[in-house]
């Protein structure tokens, strides 16, 4: 029950910190480093200006190779493994899956399936905004995340 949607973006500016791990680690490891960059951000006088995100460079086997962080307005010099970067702009597919973090590879598997049938094919990397803070929302089957690909 996922809407889809293409829609023009433009680049963002970003603070992260990449790292590879076991899939079933990202979840701690994202726990872990977005108080890290935050706190990073905070000691600057930096307010991110979106939601945190993660995005997935690449899979081998179990191991992942993702990077999460904050979007921000202009780019941040690099402290440690805080780096700067950039998420892409342009065209990309979109959706937003509200539920469990666990039901997220189907939520990625739809919007890729979608990808396909409207002719098109991912032209990049994916990527998640956590448009909602488990902090603040403890009910796990109304965290909302939005999913971004690019494609041509």
């Amino acid at each position: 029950p996922y809407e889809f949607e293409i829609k023009e973006i433009k680049p963002q500016p970003v603070a992260s910190i990449r790292l590879k791990c076991k899939a079933a680690e990202v979840g701690p490891h994202i726990n872990e480093i977005l108080p890290e960059i935050y706190g990073y951000l905070e000691s600057r006088g930096v307010t991110p200006c979106g939601p945190p995100f993660t995005r997935y460079h690449g899979y081998t086997g179990d191991d992942v190779d993702m990077e999460g962080g904050f979007p921000v307005a202009e780019p941040q010099p690099e402290e440690g493994r805080i780096k700067a970067g950039e998420l892409p702009g342009g065209t990309v597919a979109g959706t937003v899956h509200t539920g469990r973090y666990e039901d997220l590879p189907k939520a990625h598997d739809a919007l890729h399936q979608w990808i396909q049938d409207q002719g098109r094919e991912p032209a990049g990397k994916q990527w998640e905004y956590y448009l909602t803070d488990p902090g603040n929302e403890p009910d796990l089957n109304a965290q909302s995340v939005e999913l971004l690909w690019p494609v041509k």
